[in-house]
């Protein structure tokens, strides 16, 4: 019987992971396979590292948002660790999870991972692998908005509340010189946001960057100019609802690596956590870890 480490994160979204665990367990029994389970906490990460380097395990199910996939992901490649990983979403936004196309339904992705089936996916390393996104990082307005959104919000709205957060701390806007060092170019730009993507979705919605490829080596990423207010706002509600945007309005790059620079003071988000303070660089590592699907 194949042995799985189910990582799960207590506080995930609507907190309701605990009541599903029975059933994830019968879901993976009924495949053959034998779930321990590790409830993750802020402080229990290096017992979680030790656990996956010599808990003799085939693979490795993490239930949680972004932000727990992340240190995940960040634990199995410091261990250089060879195992494939299954996301089953139960955070607010789990854009990881649908950029590589797993269902919004936990007991769905269960079922699927289950199974499984295997593939390959990228991973964006900052700073030489200090720490790591797996989705998105980014910097400015809706930075504001991720760290300011009221929790409460959240669960009634769930991605919706950041766009509405977001379009509120337009009033204050403050543009910043944003620099972009990459193999072929520099970029300078006066701008509001910066998106830099490993999959298709960020903060909730969906094909952000439609033709993203998360096998390819390479990052997306979206400068949204410094414009007047009104577009400001038009170009972001098109961007992610889909619409035709002025396409002058955003600077889109894609590149293997860059350092990125500001002197201004901008917050950054990573996976939806704090991120990086300027200057950083980052690296995609291609087709770094295994992904159930």
């Amino acid at each position: 019987m194949e042995r799985i480490l189910l990582v799960y994160n207590p506080k995930s979204g609507k907190k309701s992971i605990a009541s599903h665990l029975d059933k994830l367990c019968e879901i993976f029994a009924t495949e053959g396979k034998l779930l321990t389970l590790y409830r993750l906490g802020s402080d229990n990460l290096q017992p979680l590292s030790e656990l996956i380097r010599g808990g003799g395990f085939d693979g490795v199910v993490v239930c949680g948002g972004d932000g727990s996939v992340n240190s995940i992901v960040k634990t199995m490649i410091e261990e250089n660790c060879d195992l494939p990983l299954g996301v089953i979403p139960t955070g607010t936004c789990n854009d990881f999870s649908r950029s590589i196309g797993m269902p919004g339904d936990p007991m769905r992705c269960a079922r699927l991972i289950a199974q499984g089936n295997i593939m390959h996916t990228d991973i964006g390393l900052i700073d030489g692998g200090k720490s790591v996104f797996v989705n998105e990082l980014a910097g400015g307005v809706i930075v504001t908005a991720s760290f300011s959104t009221d929790q409460n919000m959240k669960k009634l709205f769930g991605p919706l509340a950041y766009y509405v957060t977001g379009l509120g701390e337009l009033a204050n806007i403050k543009p910043f010189e944003l620099k972009i060092e990459t193999p072929d170019k520099t970029y300078v730009e006066q701008a509001i946001v910066f998106l830099v993507l490993n999959g298709t979705d960020i903060s909730g919605f969906s094909n952000i960057v439609k033709d993203a490829q998360m096998q390819d080596g390479e990052m997306d990423i979206l400068v949204f100019k410094n414009v007047n207010p009104l577009e400001i706002t038009d170009t972001l509600f098109k961007f992610v609802t889909g619409g035709q945007f002025k396409e002058e309005n955003v600077v889109r790059i894609r590149t293997p690596e860059c350092r990125i620079s500001c002197d201004a003071d901008i917050s950054t988000t990573v996976d939806g956590e704090r991120g990086p303070e300027f200057p950083f660089e980052l690296k995609m590592k291609k087709c770094a870890i295994k992904i159930f699907y």
